[in-house]
């Protein structure tokens, strides 16, 4: 019995670790990805990474919206507070790419 219990927190562990990679901002394992429709004329979003945390997509797709004509693209669905807080803040890192 103490091996089967040993084996089944060693498998909840692993995936744990496993499932956790991804957005190291925020203590949480649903990255909210949203494959919506963006209204015609939005710009697509022109990084790799996440506008707030500056993490790539390597760990699923993105969470998408639509902001003023502009698409932007977060790790999660966790970011979009932190975009709501200060839009004119993450907006100049798009700015600076072009």
């Amino acid at each position: 019995m103490k091996t089967i219990l040993s084996l089944t927190l060693g498998t909840v562990a692993l995936a744990a670790l496993l499932t956790g990679a991804g957005c190291q901002k925020h203590d949480h394992h649903d990255h909210g990805a949203v494959e919506a429709a963006l209204p015609p004329g939005t710009k697509p979003y022109p990084l790799k990474a996440c506008l707030v945390t500056g993490e790539k997509f390597d760990h699923g797709k993105p969470y998408s919206f639509a902001h003023e004509g502009q698409e932007i693209q977060l790790c999660c669905k966790d970011c979009l507070t932190d975009f709501k807080n200060d839009p004119a803040k993450y907006l100049a890192k798009l700015d600076t790419k072009k």
